[in-house]
């Protein structure tokens, strides 16, 4: 491969089969010029980026200390290994820049809660399980004291990366709208889902409503017999009408209209916490 332009001494562009790439590794672009060839045995990572990113990754590379880089890419490579999968290219700068951004906080006292933690480890299980190893690689190779939170944050990355996004948007979206209506059923059924005794009633209400959300976006709506229904209506009106509170809250928050069958479907995921909450009261006055 022939470089085209030298980035600092850990990165370099290059023309590889025609096509212009950014190529990783400890010193690589050491003592190198323009035009040198470079042997991929030199090469850690190797992905095709444009401009854009290319200028973006420039400009971390000129404002952050190279180790940074290094863990983003351990990550990122047991990532694909415990996934077996490749990540989106995009995940390199990203991470690499949010890492960074998050020891520069952690030196200067500031600790910034992750409030979504809980959906994400629900939600995105793999990738919270490799961001936990993350977490403690940061710990021990940098000797940075990075949280729990942290790890919440990794994962969204992960996640995104998997789905080929270059954005954490829409991940972050999903998981705000599911907490946000997790919250709202919370607050109507006057329970703590997110106990541990409800782990597994939380762990599929969450994962109903990611579900939910995919159907929504793929315009594959559930579906569910009219007569069911009516009896899900007539039989459980008050988690009907929990339910319904939750299709408003929806459209007026997230313009996300769900339909009928979609309410019969989660009417009754509400009806089974509030199942679970009548027996802890009756438990409850039966030790009284």
């Amino acid at each position: 491969m022939k470089i085209k332009k030298i980035l600092n001494q850990n990165a370099v562009l290059v023309e590889d089969q025609g096509e212009e790439k950014v190529a990783i590794g400890k010193g690589v672009g050491f003592g190198k010029q323009r035009n040198d060839l470079i042997h991929s045995r030199e090469i850690e990572r190797l992905f095709v980026m444009e401009p854009e990113g290319q200028q973006k990754l420039q400009n971390l590379l000129n404002q952050i200390n190279e180790k940074y880089f290094f863990a983003a890419e351990a990550i990122i490579d047991h990532a694909e290994t415990v996934l077996m999968e490749k990540l989106n290219e995009h995940i390199f700068v990203a991470l690499t820049d949010h890492i960074a951004f998050a020891a520069q906080n952690i030196v200067n006292g500031i600790v910034i809660r992750n409030k979504l933690l809980s959906e994400i480890e629900v939600l995105y299980g793999e990738e919270f399980g490799i961001a936990q190893w993350a977490v403690d690689y940061l710990n021990r190779t940098l000797e940075i004291p990075y949280g729990y939170d942290e790890a919440g944050y990794i994962a969204i990355h992960i996640h995104s990366a998997r789905m080929g996004k270059s954005s954490n948007y829409a991940s972050i979206r999903e998981i705000t709208i599911i907490s946000d209506v997790i919250h709202v059923i919370e607050k109507e059924v006057a329970i703590d889902i997110r106990s541990k005794e409800l782990a597994l009633d939380y762990s599929r209400l969450a994962n109903h409503l990611r579900l939910l959300l995919q159907r929504y976006h793929n315009q594959r709506y559930a579906v569910l017999d009219q007569e069911i229904i009516e009896m899900v209506r007539k039989k459980y009106p008050e988690s009907y009408q929990i339910a319904k509170k939750v299709r408003v809250f929806l459209m007026k928050n997230y313009q996300l209209a769900i339909t009928t069958e979609e309410l019969g479907y989660l009417a009754i995921h509400v009806e089974r916490l509030r199942g679970v909450k009548r027996e802890t009261n009756d438990k409850g006055e039966m030790n009284e």
